[in-house]
């Protein structure tokens, strides 16, 4: 279906997106969109954050070639600054999609059938309410595979509670049912990340990754995550976990907790400087611990401590 075709009032995909200070990656974000091949409509809701380079420009011209695709929000005042959840706030709330899709203005799709094959994968199997895929890792102008490249070749089914400690998604990957769950749970959350809306998206449906290589994630001096060191982005993940299961007492939640408090404070070890804060937050191990209730549980706990590789020899050994 040609662009002109999909404007309609009645999209079936809502495409969410945050932009700040992105005008040297934003024409790439939205010529990954335009290439879509679609046999239906779709929008694009674009929040920009009081950018102060040419990014507010860029989606005003785009936005005089595309009226009713493109519906932008371009602040005067950045929100993010302020605490405010932008999706959960300027851009759900505006969602008429039977699906939302996510990419963020320094990220692009690359497939153009990517929203195709999720649509039409999530249409043909309700019991689903999430699908991802692979995608690549732009580093410097550099193409990367994933971290999950090599290790998810085929197709894979998956719960919050099965979920690979290695993440199998990015934000330009997802695509979820828009009454998976009651966006309000979000609003919860002092730690807001993708981890929630898959969380939740999870609790009453199942997840699909697709192992097709159809979006790139660019790691740059200005990305909000990528920015951060290996310690720093552990700690978030311990007190994003810590959060969760302070909220949601089960035991997926639990283990996940458990695993990114054992390698925060693991990452620690092994910096000189980082030592003070050990000595300030011993209490981490403690409460890895306090949660474990069975044996599997002590050996992802050892797994901190000793090789990987004899955990897994013991647990194939056991059965466990």
């Amino acid at each position: 279906m040609s662009i002109s075709e999909n404007q309609e009032n009645n999209p079936l995909v809502s495409i969410c997106t945050l932009v700040y200070n992105q005008e040297k990656f934003l024409k790439q974000y939205l010529e990954g969109i335009f290439l879509q091949k679609t046999t239906f409509s779709f929008e694009i809701l674009i929040h920009d954050d009081a950018s102060t380079d040419n990014s507010g420009n860029i989606i005003r011209e785009y936005q005089a070639l595309y009226p009713d695709i493109i519906k932008p929000i371009i602040q005067t005042e950045n929100q993010y600054s302020k605490g405010v959840d932008i999706n959960l706030t300027y851009n759900f709330p505006r969602v008429k999609g039977k699906y939302i899709a996510i990419c963020e203005g320094d990220d692009y799709w690359t497939d153009p059938l990517k929203l195709q094959k999720q649509v039409d994968f999530l249409e043909a199997h309700p019991e689903y309410n999430l699908c991802c895929h692979d995608w690549q890792v732009l580093y410097d102008e550099q193409i990367l595979p994933s971290p999950v490249h090599n290790i998810y070749t085929k197709p894979l089914s998956f719960t919050f509670a099965t979920l690979p400690w290695v993440w199998i998604t990015k934000t330009a990957t997802l695509m979820f049912r828009s009454n998976a769950f009651d966006f309000n749970l979000l609003s919860r959350y002092r730690y807001g990340r993708d981890v929630h809306i898959v969380y939740h998206a999870l609790t009453n449906g199942k997840g699909f990754f697709m192992p097709e290589v159809m979006a790139a994630y660019r790691v740059h001096s200005g990305g909000i995550w990528s920015k951060h060191d290996a310690n720093k982005k552990n700690r978030v993940t311990y007190e994003l976990y810590k959060e969760l299961y302070s909220f949601e007492k089960n035991k997926a939640v639990r283990k996940r907790y458990m695993n990114a408090t054992l390698a925060y404070f693991n990452g620690l070890l092994f910096n000189k400087k980082e030592w003070k804060r050990i000595a300030r937050n011993s209490r981490l191990y403690a409460e890895a611990w306090k949660n474990i209730s069975d044996f599997k549980d002590v050996l992802f706990c050892l797994g901190g401590l000793i090789p990987t590789n004899w955990v897994k020899w013991v647990m194939k050994t056991f059965k466990i």
